[in-house]
């Protein structure tokens, strides 16, 4: 007996309370707090996706100084050179056509800041005619030896200089082109040149220049726009003046106004009224005078609209 009684006592706490009694009832209150804490709060739901995108569709690039939307300009030979009117062409050949595109420019550059133009360039035709004359009988010469009769090469030449004429008179390059007539007359009218045939050698690449500035800006125009017709022609293209020109010209086979080659007037992507010739009283050819505006260009801009899908 008294071995069974030291394991009961054993058992027992100092409170006389059976331990394993304790152990349950302590068990069962964390039980019981656990079930009355508050839970813990759930994450955010995470945010909505940001918008598409939408990107912004640009018009279609325009053509420099109002030229046609579609148009041949004079490509380049194999070592850069554009093949322009006055490529290739002799020391009399240039002098003749220096004068023929200061007339252009005393013609068509008609505001009245142009004046000095007009001004100067009758007294220079009129100060050096002898010598003006006998540049303009070595070319006839070149000409008639060249074409094997006089007739023939009056015909040749006149078809020539028709082309240079329009050259010149290209109105898209028009603005640029005048202010280059103008500062060589005021200088020839402050101090007059007594060798016409090296004051027009020393300044037909100024007359020149502008030409070739405008030719780059067309190709850069015809750059840009074949990208913008890759990527937006299908959908936005016809709400669009310069994709439709082009389209049409394509589809229809429409004439391309060629620089030196067409009407000056058509080179214009807008044209408002007809022309006139005037006769060049130095050889009788037709000189082009086309309205241009130097100051402003009329182009719309338009903004593209997505083309209804197809039925």
């Amino acid at each position: 007996m008294k071995t069974g009684d030291q394991r009961y006592e054993q058992t027992k706490t100092a409170e006389g309370r059976p331990k394993g009694l304790t152990i349950t009832m302590v068990s069962l209150g964390t039980a019981v707090l656990a079930a009355c804490a508050t839970p813990a709060p759930l994450p955010p739901p995470p945010p909505p996706p940001p918008p598409p995108v939408v990107k912004a569709v640009p018009s279609r690039p325009l053509p420099p100084g109002g030229a046609s939307y579609v148009m041949n300009i004079p490509a380049k030979n194999s070592v850069g050179q554009r093949q322009t009117v006055s490529l290739g062409i002799n020391d009399d050949e240039r002098v003749w056509y220096f004068r023929s595109a200061w007339n252009v420019a005393a013609l068509n550059c008609t505001a009245a800041q142009f004046q000095p133009i007009l001004d100067a360039y009758s007294a220079y035709i009129k100060d050096h005619a002898r010598a003006l004359k006998r540049v303009n009988d070595r070319i006839d010469r070149d000409y008639r030896t060249r074409m094997g009769a006089r007739r023939a090469g009056i015909i040749e030449r006149e078809g020539v200089m028709t082309s240079v004429y329009n050259y010149y008179a290209l109105p898209p390059a028009r603005r640029e082109f005048c202010a280059a007539a103008l500062d060589i007359s005021n200088r020839a009218l402050a101090s007059p040149p007594s060798d016409p045939i090296a004051f027009a050698a020393a300044n037909f690449p100024l007359l020149e220049a502008p030409f070739e500035n405008f030719f780059n800006s067309y190709e850069t125009y015809q750059q840009m726009s074949a990208r913008w017709d890759a990527e937006y022609g299908a959908q936005y293209g016809a709400s669009q003046p310069g994709w439709v020109a082009v389209q049409n010209a394509r589809s229809r086979g429409e004439t391309i106004p060629t620089v030196g080659v067409s009407d000056p007037e058509s080179t214009l992507s807008a044209q408002n009224r007809q022309g006139e010739t005037l006769v060049d009283d130095g050889n009788g050819n037709q000189v082009p005078v086309v309205p241009a505006d130097t100051q402003f260009v009329s182009q719309p801009v338009v903004e593209p609209v997505q083309s209804e899908p197809d039925e």
